[in-house]
């Protein structure tokens, strides 16, 4: 519990069972924490990892959809509403979203497509014809040729 987001949230659920995790609302509720909104907007960290805490969304008029930590959905917009000074206009619960791709998986794709790539630009180089004097741009070429010929 070492940053301020993470003191925000634990404490706001402590006092209220309710951490709004939107860098605006945090700064305006805990201006201790934060001298003022550009400060918290680099400190502000909305995902925690909150034992007990159930995680919802609320969309309210002015702040758009908000993360929001929850002990207790009972009277949830009533609470909010006190807690943020405008009523939800909806809440639901968060939806993870899950990776189309797993982080290993895509990190294999990338490095694919940067040998696919290193190949293509080897073909174009071995396609060249070398000039006749002993140069850079001759062993290069050839060596592409050596290098394509052992794959």
């Amino acid at each position: 519990m070492s940053d301020r987001s993470t003191i925000y949230a634990f404490q706001s659920l402590a006092a209220s069972g309710i951490a709004v995790m939107n860098h605006r609302i945090a700064q305006e509720l805990r201006g201790d924490l934060w001298q003022h909104t550009q400060a918290c907007l680099f400190d502000f960290k909305p995902e925690q990892k909150i034992d007990g805490a159930r995680r919802v969304v609320a969309t309210f008029p002015s702040y758009g959809e908000v993360l929001v930590y929850v002990r207790s959905l009972d009277n949830l917009a009533q609470r909010l509403q006190w807690i943020v000074g405008e009523a939800p206009t909806a809440i639901a619960d968060l939806q993870p979203v899950v990776p189309a791709v797993s982080p290993q998986q895509a990190a294999k794709r990338e490095a694919n497509r940067k040998e696919i790539e290193r190949i293509e630009g080897l073909r174009k180089l071995a396609a060249e014809e070398p000039p006749a004097h002993d140069c850079s741009r001759r062993r290069e070429i050839l060596e592409a040729r050596r290098e394509l010929e052992m794959l």
